[in-house]
């Protein structure tokens, strides 16, 4: 296994799923990357006021580093090769698709996340990750 993508926003499933992927890599010395999406605001219609999407996004930014400096602590000590990412839009299809353009192998995510509205009204972003993305797919569940 040469390249494991762990998509990350800070919930206990995230924190699941770093523990297994750390595990896998200690036994291959695989490369990991951590991946953090943030929901693109610009394009939401209900907030209407530009300065106020900026101020969020710029919040979440925060956030997202914030993710994914707790997310490297899972790898103090690691020898092999550890990088994050952050990507722009929705869950899902950022997994998927930055998953295709680095051709990981393996996609290791927690079966929740933060955001359980979005989960029930959209369906969750690791069921939409397992049904498109192209490698294969470890769901660790809580």
């Amino acid at each position: 296994m040469q390249t494991i993508l762990v998509p990350v926003d800070g919930s206990k499933g995230s924190d699941l799923a770093l523990a297994k992927a750390r595990e896998m890599a200690d036994l291959q010395k695989s490369k990991v990357i951590i991946l953090n999406v943030i929901s693109n605001l610009m394009s939401n219609p209900y907030l209407l006021e530009h300065e106020h999407k900026l101020e969020i996004n710029k919040v979440f930014s925060q956030q997202a580093k914030g993710t994914l400096d707790e997310a490297l602590k899972f790898f103090e000590g690691y020898e092999g090769e550890v990088e994050t990412e952050v990507r722009l839009g929705d869950p899902a299809q950022e997994v998927i698709d930055f998953a295709k353009e680095i051709d990981v192998d393996l996609v290791i995510m927690g079966n929740r996340g933060l955001n359980a509205f979005s989960r029930v009204m959209m369906g969750s972003v690791s069921n939409r990750v397992l049904n498109h993305v192209e490698s294969s797919v470890l769901i660790v569940k809580e």
